[in-house]
Parts: structure tokens; C-alpha cells; sequence
């Protein structure tokens, strides 16, 4: 499997001899694969320390090992915390975000960045057809490319 480092360098050299090649770039070349996600069952505190050890805004809630939800900080403040819920007792999926939206790994970036500023977001799951998540696609992978959301 290739680096991400890597991968985004030879994006990088491939655009710069050809700058019209952003057309052809999909999802899974710009991508995260490895996403770190919170069963649906977990409590908000596992997903704080989950949240806060590995330095993220959010994670992918899974039930069965498909994508069901999404869980920011901002919905553990204004959900849990904000409402004086108790975050040792309190699942995440009492909190989260259910309506998600995503793509596939095939989708085009320039479709992507369309969606993610029509929509105000800052990340997108990538999913497989049955809803498995594969990997997800952020703000800050498209500002590598000079894309404001």
C-alpha cells in the first residue's frame, strides 16, 4: 500500500505537468483510509478520550461495522455537555449526528468540493454501497490542493 505522503506527492508532480488533471482526480486518491470510528454503543466520555488521544474533531459512528451517525465536538457541547447530560452515562448515539452525508471512493473531487460547500461541511465519509466506510475526505485534504470550503 502506498504512504499517503507519497500518494499526495505524486499528485502533486502529476498536476503540476498538468494542471487540468484535477478533473480526473477521485476520492480514493486524496483520501484518508485509515479512519479512526466509535461504535454507536460507546459512551460520549470513551469518545472524548478517543477524540482528544488521537487530536480529531470527529469520528465515523459505526453499528455492525457500517456508517450509521457522525459525532463532532460540537455535538458533544451543545447535545451532552451544553443539555447537563451525563457524558460516563450518555451513548453516542444519543448525540450524534444521524442525517450524514457521503460519497464513494469514485466520486471526483471536483463533485466533492461542490457537495462540501453547497452543504457547509468540513468532512465526508467515503463509503462503499452497503454503507461500509472506507475511508473519509476533510477540509484540510482539499486545501492541499488550493480548494477553500
Amino acid at each position: 500500500m502506498i504512504s499517503y505522503d507519497k500518494k499526495l506527492l505524486c499528485l502533486v508532480i502529476w498536476m503540476t505537468i498538468d494542471p487540468t488533471a484535477i478533473i480526473d482526480v477521485k476520492v480514493r486518491d486524496i483520501m484518508t483510509e485509515r479512519v479512526i470510528t466509535v461504535e454507536s454503543s460507546r459512551t460520549v466520555k470513551e469518545a472524548v478520550d478517543k477524540m482528544v488521544e488521537k487530536d480529531i474533531e470527529c469520528l465515523p459512528v459505526i453499528r455492525n461495522g457500517l456508517l450509521c451517525g457522525l459525532i463532532t465536538f460540537r455535538d458533544i457541547i451543545i447535545k451532552a455537555i451544553y443539555m447537563k447530560k451525563n457524558i460516563n452515562e450518555t451513548n453516542v448515539e444519543e448525540i450524534m449526528t444521524r442525517s450524514v452525508t457521503t460519497c464513494s471512493s469514485d466520486t471526483t473531487v471536483l463533485k466533492i468540493v461542490k457537495l462540501m460547500k453547497d452543504k457547509h461541511l468540513r468532512r465526508l465519509p467515503v463509503v462503499e454501497t452497503n454503507n461500509k466506510i472506507v475511508g473519509i475526505v476533510t477540509d484540510f485534504d482539499l486545501a492541499i490542493f488550493g480548494w477553500k470550503i
